[in-house]
């Protein structure tokens, strides 16, 4: 459920076409989610970490998944997909040095929105 602080990682999602980030996104990332559509609760928080150019979801007591949860180029364009099995979280958007924007969509609850996200180290 999108209400679970710590998501477990669903798919890795492929970039095609352009060079993938290396490192200049580095370091762990929260994420606030905010619901402009369907019936979800109006924010969430979630917490990643990147490494290169690979996006894994973090808990908050440290590394949730060693599994690839999406991926950052080197432009700073974030593609992800989080949440449990059977309620996929879509994850798009840019991240620049400290900071970053999207959208997300959870088709199987019928729900979307936007996010920001801050650099935590």
């Amino acid at each position: 459920m999108l209400r679970s602080w710590a998501l477990s990682t669903l798919a890795v999602v492929a970039g095609h076409g352009a060079a993938l980030a290396q490192g200049r996104y580095d370091g762990s990332w929260a994420i606030a989610v905010a619901t402009d559509r369907g019936p979800c609760d109006p924010v969430y928080r979630y917490y990643i970490d990147v490494e290169g150019q690979i996006v894994r979801v973090r808990g908050l007591g440290g590394p949730q998944t060693h599994s690839a949860a999406g991926l950052v180029r080197a432009d700073g364009r974030i593609n992800a997909v989080v949440g449990q099995a059977n309620d996929p979280v879509r994850v798009k958007g840019r991240l620049a040095q400290t900071s970053g924007t999207g959208t997300w969509a959870a088709p199987a609850r019928g729900c979307a929105g936007r996010w920001n996200a801050v650099k935590r180290g």
